[in-house]
């Protein structure tokens, strides 16, 4: 089954309709569900995306993200990784590693877990993910 890392990016532009990447978002989004692909994404990224969601746009787009995320979690299209100690420890190590890299915390958690799941793509317009050799995808 192939697997793609979904961060805080893609999340934001499915999400808000007027954000700059949204319609590129969306086609990519259906291109990998209608490719089989699963969705992993982690509790940090989640809350991540929220707080940023609540903020821009607004508080009833963070319950309905939320309310999306549930339901894909349940049709078994998302699989949701939350960060436990050994990926926490991971992260920091990355943290560590990088200091002249601007890596959120965030982000090195995300990292660990495409280690730990030998991911190699990600759903996002982030480049910080290629400084660690991930392909990023962020187009259909």
């Amino acid at each position: 089954m192939n697997k793609i890392f979904v961060d805080t990016w893609a999340w934001y532009a499915l999400t808000d309709a007027a954000d700059t990447d949204h319609a590129l978002a969306q086609s990519a989004n259906e291109k990998w569900l209608d490719d089989g692909y699963t969705f992993i994404t982690t509790n940090f990224v989640v809350d991540e995306a929220t707080t940023l969601i609540r903020y821009n746009p607004h508080h009833q787009a963070a319950v309905q993200f939320w309310t999306m995320l549930l339901n894909l979690i349940d049709a078994g299209l998302v699989e949701l990784v939350r960060i436990d100690e050994t990926l926490e420890s991971a992260a920091w190590e990355i943290f560590e590693k990088y200091d002249d890299q601007k890596f959120s915390f965030t982000d090195c958690t995300s990292f660990a877990v495409m280690r730990a799941l030998d991911l190699s793509h990600a759903f996002t317009g982030d480049r910080h993910f290629e400084i660690l050799g991930f392909r990023v995808a962020h187009g259909a």
